[in-house]
């Protein structure tokens, strides 16, 4: 134990003075901006140790630090710029929207980017549109309270669903709460199970208590370990059957996946679904959709009798936004009919796959899933299976993550994501497998194994 820590000691000290080496100028700015900011960053995911880049701009699969490096950018800001830094077609939509002002009320905009979820998602029978991927959750959870008359969500353990307080548990796997200030009685009425086990849900279900079951299709924060359509069919049938709804979280595959997000991609049309990320491709907003009786209980109007749930937001008219997601989603559609979500996925496979062995020609055990334009690694020759690889120790990839920072390629330590936007090219999947077998000749990762 003591020869395994002592070389993973080895690794992080050389990896960091790397790291210090390429970015001293982000190293300056963070004494600077922990001033200011908390932590020195505008939030939790956007800190890493031993200090975070800051960054000038970005141009297509390009981002370019302070330092004056460019990265090839797998991190797209959090996953919302599937298009790509700057796509001309939505900056074009932007400078054009600028004479309309930036909030008006009650704009035709609203209208028409509602009328294109419709085209787009199956299950949009009506729209609510929002600021934020954890706003649509949080709301989209209201509703189904509302509807159903009941309190309890279930939640999979593994699962990420936004900042709300009673969200946050049960992310690692576990029954823990993610950090302080989240009160016992909020996460009582979240009701944790394992993603795989069917005839869990089904106990759990036969309670009655249970308004919905709140799936995020892509099993993303887990390590995308999505199920079948044919698991989330026996999903939705079991949650049918308890008079409960099925809530898809789309916030990382809305889009993504197919035009019409997780829902094109399963054919499954949830009750209620939530947007957010690449739906605005960097502008602030999302959206619950849903069928038309269960969306009814936010109906203002008095039109409809039942349950009555509030939602509302001064930001949610923002005509960038709104332009944005128009935009967003048009080219989305033409990137469908042209056969570029297939080609986008093939990319993806081919840089999962390019990892892996780079990893094996360095005597490094390597596994990844790859769904859509998402790619994660688990440095492990364990069981291919969800719960061994939730569990595994992350410090090695980690600091792999760092390490790519200074050959070109931007990932962020922590989260062991690689995305890509369909700015994204063959050549840019080539470069990053190139940097990730510098890095693994650079540094000793291979040692940490030896001696684990």
């Amino acid at each position: 134990m003591a020869d395994g820590r002592s070389a993973y000691a080895e690794l992080e000290r050389s990896v960091r003075a790397a790291y210090h080496l390429t970015t001293p100028a982000s190293r300056e700015w963070f004494e600077r901006a922990s001033r200011a900011l908390v932590g020195g960053v505008s939030g939790t995911v956007r800190y890493f140790p031993p200090y975070p880049l800051y960054f000038s701009g970005g141009s297509g699969s390009r981002e370019t630090d302070i330092d004056g490096n460019t990265y090839i950018d797998c991190f797209l800001c959090g996953a919302c710029l599937l298009l790509g830094h700057r796509p001309p077609a939505v900056m074009a939509a932007l400078k054009a929207s600028v004479d309309s002002g930036s909030l008006v009320l009650n704009p035709m905009l609203a209208t028409e980017v509602a009328e294109s979820l419709q085209q787009m998602v199956p299950a949009a029978e009506r729209v609510r549109l929002l600021n934020s991927g954890t706003e649509a959750v949080m709301s989209a959870l209201r509703f189904a309270r509302a509807f159903t008359g009941r309190s309890k969500i279930v939640k999979f353990l593994g699962t990420y669903h936004g900042q709300g307080d009673q969200m946050l548990v049960g992310l690692d796997g576990r029954g823990t709460r993610l950090g302080s200030g989240i009160p016992e009685e909020l996460v009582s009425q979240i009701v944790l199970a394992p993603f795989g086990d069917l005839s869990v849900l089904q106990d759990l279900l036969q309670r009655g208590d249970v308004a919905g079951v709140l799936v995020d299709p892509s099993m993303h924060h887990a390590g995308l370990w999505a199920g079948t359509s044919e698991h989330y069919r026996e999903i939705q049938r079991m949650t049918a059957e308890a008079g409960a709804l099925l809530i898809f979280d789309e916030v990382i595959s809305g889009f993504r996946l197919a035009p019409g997000g997780a829902q094109e991609h399963f054919g499954i049309v949830p009750d209620l679904a939530v947007f957010g990320k690449a739906f605005g491709v960097g502008e602030r907003i999302g959206a619950v959709v849903g069928r038309s009786d269960v969306m009814a209980v936010a109906d203002p109007t008095g039109r409809t009798r039942g349950p009555f749930a509030f939602q509302s937001g001064t930001g949610n008219d923002s005509t960038s936004a709104l332009t944005a997601a128009l935009t967003a989603m048009s080219t989305y559609r033409s990137l469908g009919a042209e056969g570029a979500y297939q080609r986008l996925a093939g990319l993806a496979a081919q840089l999962g796959a390019g990892l892996r062995d780079a990893f094996a020609a360095h005597g490094v055990p390597c596994q990844f899933n790859q769904l859509g334009p998402m790619v994660r690694l688990f440095l492990t020759d364990g069981p291919a299976e969800l719960d061994h690889c939730m569990h595994l120790d992350k410090r090695a990839i980690n600091l792999f993550h760092l390490a790519l920072i200074t050959e070109g390629v931007l990932t962020i330590p922590g989260s062991n994501d690689f995305f890509l936007s369909f700015a994204h090219t063959e050549r840019d999947v080539t470069d990053i497998i190139e940097a990730a077998q510098r890095v693994l000749t650079r540094f000793d990762f291979g040692s940490i194994v030896a001696n684990s």
